[in-house]
């Protein structure tokens, strides 16, 4: 039976933020954090639930006891950390992806990180910033068959457990709406599917990115601009997107699919965010409880499967948020 159920809020602007559901208040987490942190990423140990990773400007940052303190990890200095990802079969063993498109990797519990690749894309769409890996997913029953989500890059799979990386954007190329990755999801246990999120919505392939197939948003939601895509952790045919108009929009909302991608309704139902969904988080303790957050700052959460849902707004210096997590003590 799952206990406290504890919410992490990330943001690029004012750090890390900690609530207990059933707390009023929020805690801001700085101690032993870099100044002024710009939070991207929180991944929490699958099996030490005060054991939480977070992804800054200046690298990865694990608290052992929950949030009340923070350590550096050994990594290269200058990366600013993206995204972060558990090996599904050995915790031991994390990835992270940088801004500059460089994985890392960890075989000691995230202490020390190496480098393990670049991905390139000479395609890629040019912005102001250089290409981004705003996230990782591992093929459960494969493990060595991973994925990356590039900003503005689109897709890339890897067959070696992430040494070599080929782009895979056969359906994607030349459109830079498609090519702008926001997250990228594996199924769960047995399942070769994997889910990639971009401008219109979000896309599946069973064929390790030759093909991806377009779930057509447009078909169950006005609003189809998606952030992420997460999969529940006890039915790899239960999925959850986030969704906006666009990047600065002032509506925004939350997607379920229970078939595995085919259909989708809204499962927000009943709240109002004022902005594009950024992040969304589902207890791997407790499954019925989902979090999500918006880039302005609200976070709402359910305790029981979408049925109600309780208003958790953050601070107003919070701003930019971008990640949420969730777990059970």
């Amino acid at each position: 039976m799952a206990g406290k159920t504890f919410i992490y809020v990330g943001a690029e602007a004012d750090g890390l933020y900690r609530k207990e559901s059933e707390d009023g208040q929020w805690e801001k987490l700085a101690k032993g954090m870099p100044p002024a942190p710009q939070v991207r990423a929180i991944a929490i140990h699958p099996s030490e639930p005060k054991t939480v990773f977070v992804g800054t400007q200046r690298g990865v940052f694990r608290s052992k006891d929950g949030g009340d303190n923070f350590e550096r990890m050994t990594m290269a200095e200058g990366r600013t950390v993206w995204s972060l990802k558990f090996h599904p079969s050995d915790p031991n063993t994390m990835f992270l992806g940088t801004e500059g498109s460089e994985i890392f990797k960890s075989t000691d519990r995230g202490e020390n990180w190496a480098h393990l690749a670049t991905i390139s894309n000479p395609d890629q769409h040019q912005m102001a910033f250089a290409m981004r890996i705003l996230g990782i997913a591992i093929e459960p029953g494969n493990t060595e068959q991973m994925y990356a989500a590039l900003e503005v890059g689109g897709a890339a799979q890897s067959s070696d457990g992430g040494k070599n990386w080929t782009i895979v954007n056969k359906n994607f190329a030349g459109d830079v709406d498609l090519l702008d990755l926001h997250g990228v999801a594996m199924g769960g246990p047995g399942s070769t599917t994997a889910f990639i999120s971009n401008r219109v919505g979000t896309w599946r392939t069973t064929d390790h990115g030759q093909n991806w197939q377009n779930l057509n948003f447009d078909q169950f939601s006005e609003i189809r601009y998606s952030r992420g895509v997460e999969v529940d952790p006890t039915n790899s045919n239960t999925l959850y997107a986030c969704v906006g108009m666009n990047f600065g929009s002032e509506e925004g909302g939350v997607l379920q699919t229970t078939d595995g991608g085919d259909t989708w309704h809204r499962f927000d139902k009943g709240v109002s965010a004022v902005s594009t969904t950024f992040g969304i988080a589902i207890n791997e303790v407790d499954p019925s409880q989902v979090y999500f957050c918006t880039r302005k700052g609200q976070v709402f959460g359910t305790h029981d499967s979408g049925a109600s849902w309780k208003e958790h707004v953050l601070p107003e210096m919070a701003a930019n948020v971008k990640a949420v997590a969730c777990i059970s003590v």
